[in-house]
């Protein structure tokens, strides 16, 4: 049933994300790229756990997907942040988007090699990597926002 009402307004769904890229002034193209490197991922690792003899769930196919989906998350609230704060982030959006791009290409190449070679592969973890560097250059622009505000503001080491 909901599966249903979300067929029957994906193209308004699609017009309203389009939209908030198009104010956030992100490349939706590159949004795409992103969205269907993410889609492919998931789908070799499907094909990796099956080939694997690996216990395959929903549940975890479900949540594995909506975390790649919340990814995107990470770009749009940079590109709000700059919005909000009238501050030019496109650039670091666009290389959040490129290194997800890349993750994301580093993931299918890993599946591919496990489907090929019927043997897991040691997965390098970029997104967390990305995650914990976007996290404290954010940190830091913080503090430097607080030491404009407030010079007498103390940051510890």
């Amino acid at each position: 049933m909901m599966m249903h009402k979300i067929a029957e307004y994906s193209n308004e769904l699609k017009l309203l994300l389009y939209g908030i890229f198009i104010y956030l002034e992100m490349d939706a193209e590159i949004v795409k790229v992103l969205f269907y490197l993410m889609v492919l991922d998931t789908f070799l690792g499907i094909v990796k756990t099956i080939v694997l003899n690996n216990p395959f769930s929903f549940k975890k196919l479900a949540l594995g997907f909506v975390s790649k989906l919340a990814v995107l998350l990470i770009p749009t609230a940079l590109a709000l942040m700059s919005k909000g704060l009238n501050y030019n982030f496109k650039w670091f959006v666009t290389i959040v988007m490129d290194l997800l791009i890349v993750s994301d290409g580093i993931s299918i190449i890993s599946n591919i090699i496990a489907i090929k070679t019927k043997k897991e592969v040691e997965n390098f973890d970029a997104m967390t990597l990305i995650l914990k560097s976007i996290r404290n250059r954010l940190i830091q622009l913080f503090k430097r926002i607080l030491i404009t505000i407030d010079p007498k503001y103390h940051i510890e080491e």
